[in-house]
């Protein structure tokens, strides 16, 4: 049995379709929630729901007839399982970003303002004590993933958003882990036409300080085009009141802050309002949201720091480095440009090619 860990995300219900294609009935999909009502998953009758309590976990259940335990994103509930991992067992570490990156000896993912921001918050400066070490402890009875490496050991194999990061990671926390390609497919990519774009700005993915808020205002601060800023998810409170007020003190009626979960044919209207999209996050982050304004013909602003801005330029994508090239935030993609980013996206990332991949995974469950 293939089991599959996960908390209530979104990537749920595309990987319940991805691996039931492939290996129906052989898959056991674990949701760790602290309700049983799910927000991001709609496939419900197909999930197994558990506390996110370690005080709750049945480890036995979790391990019954598992030969493959995948980890989608290594929470501190599922860094506990692994401490007590049989050693039959086989483990896939399928990294988002937020699992790792945080944990990092050098934390070099913040832009100056938000940086100094982020440095005042009183929760950060907690999370950097020896108090909070003895407080993480005691909750979760693991330690934070970089105080754990003996436990990350037990990981055979990796998954990153991207092929450039595998080195990143095996090299920061020390692994001798192989790794795996493999993506979610959490886009269709299906149209067949380009859209007819709006003239916003989409700015961002969410909530928390990677995206680098304040220092993209600074870049953006004259313009006169609506600016889309999806905050509802992941994240802080204080961070989002602060992102909202300084928006709305420097854009006026052109700042527009997404705060709850929206349905996702509210949300793709939303997305087809604007022709930029500003992802400055220097992590590999929202690579999702990045694949499908490029899929559908818009200009893509990153941070020239990340590994995301290098991968994408080294595989011959179109986008632009904000600090750079911000003059040209509003204006329409060309149309040759357009073509080529689309092809490129559906090479790396169709229909087809995510179900190879969940097959090469299927292939080795297979030959454990």
């Amino acid at each position: 049995m293939i089991v599959h860990l996960f908390e209530d995300q979104k990537f749920v219900d595309v990987t319940i379709e991805n691996f039931e294609s492939i290996s129906k009935g052989e898959n056991r999909y674990i949701v760790f929630s602290e309700s049983r009502v799910l927000k991001y998953v709609n496939k419900v009758d197909q999930v197994e729901i558990l506390s996110t309590s370690r005080k709750e976990i049945d480890l036995n259940n979790v391990f019954q007839e598992c030969k493959l335990l995948i980890i989608h994103y290594l929470s501190p509930i599922k860094l506990y399982i692994l401490k007590y991992l049989p050693n039959n067992i086989r483990v896939i570490w399928s990294l988002w970003g937020g699992d790792a990156y945080p944990y990092f000896r050098n934390k070099n993912l913040y832009e100056p303002l938000t940086d100094k921001l982020r440095r005042r918050n009183l929760r950060q400066m907690i999370k950097s004590t020896f108090f909070y070490d003895i407080y993480y402890f005691y909750k979760h009875r693991v330690f934070t993933a970089n105080r754990e490496l003996n436990l990350l050991k037990k990981i055979n194999y990796i998954i990153t958003v991207l092929p450039y990061e595998y080195d990143i990671i095996s090299k920061e926390f020390d692994l001798d882990a192989a790794y795996i390609d493999y993506h979610y497919g959490v886009n269709k990519f299906d149209e067949k036409d380009f859209c007819v774009l709006g003239d916003s700005i989409l700015v961002g993915n969410s909530s928390d300080y990677s995206n680098n808020h304040l220092d993209i205002f600074r870049f953006i601060k004259g313009t006169s085009q609506k600016l889309i800023v999806p905050l509802s998810y992941s994240g802080y409170r204080s961070y989002k009141r602060l992102v909202i007020e300084e928006g709305e003190r420097m854009f006026n009626k052109l700042f527009y802050s997404i705060t709850e979960f929206l349905p996702l044919a509210e949300y793709n209207k939303l997305l087809l309002s604007c022709n930029t999209v500003i992802m400055y996050h220097i992590r590999q982050q929202a690579l999702g949201n990045i694949f499908m304004s490029l899929y559908i013909g818009m200009r893509v602003f990153l941070n020239k720091r990340s590994v995301t801005f290098r991968y994408l330029k080294d595989i011959g994508m179109t986008v632009f480095d904000l600090e750079r090239d911000f003059k040209l935030i509003g204006l329409e993609l060309e149309e040759r440009d357009k073509i080529k980013n689309r092809e490129l996206v559906v090479r790396l990332r169709g229909k087809s090619l995510t179900a190879r991949k969940t097959q090469e995974i299927y292939k080795l469950y297979n030959s454990l």
